[in-house]
C-alpha cells in the first residue's frame, strides 16, 4: 500500500457546485477542536503531556485516533482525487510530493478540496496550536501561525534518510498519517528515532552524529499523528523505506 502523509501533511471532485458554495461558507464559520478532534484525545492531554515529557531517545509523542475518521478520511479521499505528484529524489529522500497547503486558497479550491482547506484551518488554528504547546510543554505564544503542512505520498521504494529537522525556526514536526485500513508494518515506512552518540570531527571538536540502530519507532497507522521535539544535533529520525505495494 502507498503511504500517504500530511505533516506541520497533493480529477474532479464529486461535490455539487451547491455543495461545493455550501462548503466555502462552511469554511468561514467558528469552529471548536472537538468538532474535528477525537474528544479522548483532548481529554487525555494531561497523560499525552506527561508521556511526551519522559520520551526518548528524545521528546516525542504519538495521538492515535485524532481526528474524526469520516473527516479524516473525507481528506484522503479529495487528496487522492484531486491532487498531482511530482516525484522527487536527492541524496536524502525519495517521495512523491503533492499539495503545499500554504498554496491553496478557499477561491480556487473549496469545490475540490474543502475538508482539505478544513483540515488547515484546524491546523492553523490558536486553539490547535494551544493545545501542542500544552502537550510539549512549551510555553504560551512558543508555536507562531506559520505552519508548514504539506502532502507527500511514499510509494514502493520510497524513503527518508536519518536528520534532524532543523529548518528555521521549526519547533515541533509533525506527520499526520493517511494510510491505507490494511497497511502493516511489514510494508514499511515506519518513523524510526535515533538516540546521539558523541564523535570527534577531523579538527578535533566533539559532535553530535545518530546511532546507527533507532531506538524507537512509530507505526504509520491511519489517523495516527506522530510529533516530536526539533533540536539541533538530537532530534535525528529517518522514515523506512516502503516495500509494499
Amino acid at each position: 500500500d502507498e503511504l500517504p502523509t500530511t505533516t506541520a501533511t497533493r480529477t474532479m471532485s464529486n461535490t455539487t457546485r451547491g455543495d461545493s458554495q455550501a462548503a466555502a461558507k462552511k469554511l468561514k464559520t467558528d469552529f471548536v477542536l472537538t468538532d474535528y478532534v477525537t474528544r479522548h484525545v483532548i481529554d487525555d492531554e494531561e497523560e499525552h503531556r506527561k508521556r511526551f515529557a519522559k520520551s526518548k531517545p528524545y521528546r516525542h509523542g504519538l495521538l492515535e485516533g485524532l481526528f474524526q475518521p469520516d473527516f479524516l478520511t473525507q481528506v484522503k479521499e479529495e487528496i487522492k482525487r484531486s491532487s498531482k505528484v511530482n516525484f522527487k529524489e536527492s541524496d536524502l529522500f525519495r517521495v512523491y510530493q503533492s499539495i503545499d497547503m500554504a498554496n491553496l486558497t478557499e477561491e480556487e479550491h473549496a469545490e475540490a478540496l474543502p475538508t482539505v482547506l478544513q483540515l488547515r484551518r484546524v491546523l492553523y488554528s490558536d486553539s490547535w496550536r494551544s493545545l501542542i504547546e500544552r502537550i510539549c510543554g512549551l510555553e504560551t505564544g512558543t508555536l507562531t501561525g506559520k505552519v508548514d503542512c504539506a502532502c507527500n505520498c511514499h510509494a514502493t521504494g520510497c524513503h527518508l534518510l536519518c536528520h534532524d529537522d532543523v529548518i528555521g525556526t521549526r519547533k515541533i514536526s509533525y506527520i499526520i498519517y493517511l494510510t491505507d485500513d490494511d497497511w502493516s508494518a511489514k510494508e514499511g515506512g515506519a518513523l524510526e528515532l535515533y538516540d546521539r552518540i558523541s564523535d570527534r570531527t577531523s579538527s578535533g571538536s566533539i559532535s553530535s552524529v545518530p546511532s546507527a540502530i533507532p531506538s524507537a519507532t512509530l507505526l504509520p497507522f491511519f489517523n495516527n499523528m506522530a510529533f516530536f521535539k526539533v533540536e539541533p544535533g538530537v532530534s535525528f529520525h529517518a522514515v523506512q523505506e516502503v516495500l509494499g505495494d
